[in-house]
């Protein structure tokens, strides 16, 4: 029996339904994953991009000699609103960056009106992390940028592993979880500190000796080390500046012999010492304060840093000024020289901000690239004057060193370095906490 015959279609009668030009762009054909030429102008700026806009000249000059060799990446503007609305003001096109901004500026120089991009839709949700994690993998960015971001990322709920991990992907070699962590402490530094680190004027190495200072010693440390100390000394003399400022506290040390320091579960205001004899109590700990209120001492801390950096420019003043060659100046010569070989050794210190304040004095003579150059060639040499200016200029620095990290009351050293800048370098105490402690003014009186 022969088969059935097929049925023939039938033709729809139904008109096919009409897109409206503004929807064209977006059809069912357009998949996350597909590279779409877009205009230009149809693109805006990532809101969490905060990589600054750095090197887009370069850029173009590299695409227009060999090509865009790398699509950017972009998520329609109505579905990164659904999952960011707190950023819908900065949202300006139809079309937000995913990551690729650096190109879409540098072919905006170009005047391109179109560049290839990869719809990426499907990655909404992760588009905070990938532009994070874009910006540390290609960006050559300031420590401080780097700390920013391991923040960011660490409040997007990512641990340091994980962020290590993220980033070190495709980087060239690896980064490690102890460097994300210290990039990040970064950012508890004093604001003059990361001011500093900003704008290159302390490296990151200095920087992180910092950290154990508090923020009233991290800018004397700053000091220092813009004076030309070396980070390692600085950080050393705050600290020990910070050990003879501690009072002498006593408190009952108690041995258990057996290791078992708890109380005895009878007598709780005893000890018990391993042999059954009971011990003395403990010291009773001092409450916590609930907040760091103002003081004297606060003051006093300001005022000391105000009159360290007055006598400062004073040094600079009479070094510039003095002729180590006239007799007339061999007395003043003699005695700071005196008073530095009766300081405690810093001379290392001394030496880097007397080579700093011979530069800034115009009185350097030698086109040295440090410190430890220059005061080698000048002991080379054969110049008695050259000598002679460098030793004043570093005994000179010496006794200010010492003056500026005392923090308790000056002694007779400190106090003849200042009356001797008040003599030959027409200085003025100007706070009040200086000239208590020069005896100008009666110690802890009207301020």
């Amino acid at each position: 029996m022969a088969g059935a015959l097929p049925r023939p279609k039938r033709k729809s009668t139904k008109s096919k339904p009409e897109v409206a030009p503004e929807e064209v762009l977006y059809t069912d054909t357009d998949r996350s994953g597909d590279t779409l030429d877009l205009e230009l102008s149809s693109l805006c700026p990532n809101p969490f991009n905060k990589r600054e806009k750095k090197g887009v000249p370069e850029l173009a000059a590299t695409i227009d000699q060999v090509g865009l060799l790398q699509s950017i990446a972009h998520i329609r503007a109505d579905v990164w609103l659904e999952t960011y609305p707190e950023t819908k003001d900065q949202i300006t096109a139809p079309n937000v960056i995913l990551f690729g901004e650096h190109r879409w500026l540098a072919c905006q120089e170009l005047g391109w009106e179109t560049i290839p991009s990869v719809l990426r839709d499907d990655k909404v949700e992760d588009a905070r992390l990938i532009t994070l994690i874009e910006n540390l993998r290609r960006a050559q960015l300031s420590p401080l940028e780097e700390a920013e971001h391991y923040q960011a990322l660490r409040e997007a709920g990512l641990s340091y592993e994980q962020i290590a991990e993220k980033v070190g992907e495709t980087a060239n070699g690896a980064v490690s979880k102890g460097t994300v962590w210290k990039r990040i402490k970064l950012l508890q530094l004093a604001p003059a500190v990361q001011e500093a680190l900003r704008d290159g004027t302390l490296k990151v190495s200095a920087a992180e000796k910092a950290q154990q200072l508090d923020h009233d010693d991290q800018e004397d440390y700053l000091g220092l080390v813009r004076g030309g100390a070396h980070p390692a000394e600085a950080q050393a003399q705050i600290l020990a500046r910070q050990r003879q400022d501690e009072p002498a506290e006593t408190s009952a040390a108690v041995s258990t012999g057996n290791g078992d320091a708890n109380p005895g579960a009878d007598d709780p205001e005893t000890v018990s010492t391993g042999n059954g004899a009971p011990a003395a109590p403990p010291a009773p700990r001092k409450p916590k304060q609930a907040a760091k209120q103002p003081s004297a001492r606060d003051k006093d801390d300001t005022d000391r840093r105000t009159a360290a950096a007055a006598r400062e420019a004073a040094c600079r003043a009479l070094l510039g000024s003095t002729d180590v060659t006239a007799p007339a100046s061999s007395e003043l010569i003699l005695s700071v020289l005196t008073a530095a070989m009766f300081a405690p050794p810093q001379q290392s210190a001394a030496q880097q901000r007397a080579f700093t304040w011979l530069k800034e004095t115009g009185r350097c003579g030698l086109d040295a690239a440090d410190a430890a150059t220059y005061f080698a060639a000048i002991q080379d040499s054969d110049d008695a004057t050259a000598q002679r200016l460098a030793a004043f200029a570093a005994a000179l620095a010496a006794a200010e060193l010492r003056t500026a990290a005392r923090r308790q009351s000056w002694g007779s050293r400190e106090r003849n370095h200042v009356r001797l800048l008040q003599e030959h370098a027409d200085y003025e105490p100007q706070t009040a906490w200086e000239k208590a402690e020069l005896g100008l003014v009666a110690a802890g009186g009207p301020r």
